[in-house]
């Protein structure tokens, strides 16, 4: 099925899910998921498509959502990084606590702003491939070419590979490095 993807499922409501171009990943090791947020990517992309200046992510939601598999089933959860300003009110840091994640902030630059994201999205990656038990799954919530390289060694190492994005903003250059890619609605995501 080279050269197109293949839709999965959609229906009103629900996600739109499909395949990527990338080579068969090894047997998975675990059911474990790692996710990686560019907060920065996402919240922009929401708030230009559709969210408007007051949208606010819940990442605690947000995080559930991504863990879920193909068939919305739960998957536990090795790891995630936000990278960017998660709100100290905000339901992901009861959502870690109670479930035992392991939660790395990005760098805080001047006026709590976050920095250099895709920079240390790519770190925290290349470190999770290298040293978690695998091959396991990488879940990017991000759309852009930068995460290309980090996905190219994660396949390289066996491990799947998906992407969790909204319905715009994703980069053709990620489709021949992720196993599966799902539409995020910004509505399900939204802090209330």
């Amino acid at each position: 099925m080279a050269g197109k993807a293949k839709k999965i499922k959609k229906s009103s409501g629900q996600a739109t899910k499909r395949v990527g171009r990338a080579a068969q990943h090894q047997d998975l090791a675990n059911g474990v998921v790692h996710v990686f947020v560019d907060d920065q990517n996402l919240f922009y992309g929401i708030r230009n498509n559709e969210g408007g200046r007051s949208y606010r992510i819940d990442f605690g939601r947000l995080l559930m959502e991504v863990a879920k598999d193909s068939n919305g089933n739960t998957r536990a959860v090795g790891s995630a990084y936000i990278a960017g300003v998660i709100p100290d009110d905000d339901s992901f840091w009861k959502a870690a606590e109670s479930k035992g994640f392991v939660v790395r902030r990005g760098y805080l630059g001047t006026g709590n702003r976050s920095k250099q994201d895709d920079a240390y999205l790519i770190v925290e990656i290349m470190e999770t491939i290298y040293t978690q038990q695998g091959p396991s799954t990488i879940v990017l919530v991000a759309g852009d070419a930068d995460y290309v390289p980090p996905l190219i060694k994660s396949q390289d190492k066996g491990w799947r590979n998906e992407v969790a994005f909204i319905d715009r903003g994703i980069s053709i250059s990620l489709e021949a490095y992720v196993h599966e890619f799902r539409t995020l609605s910004a509505s399900s995501l939204q802090l209330l």
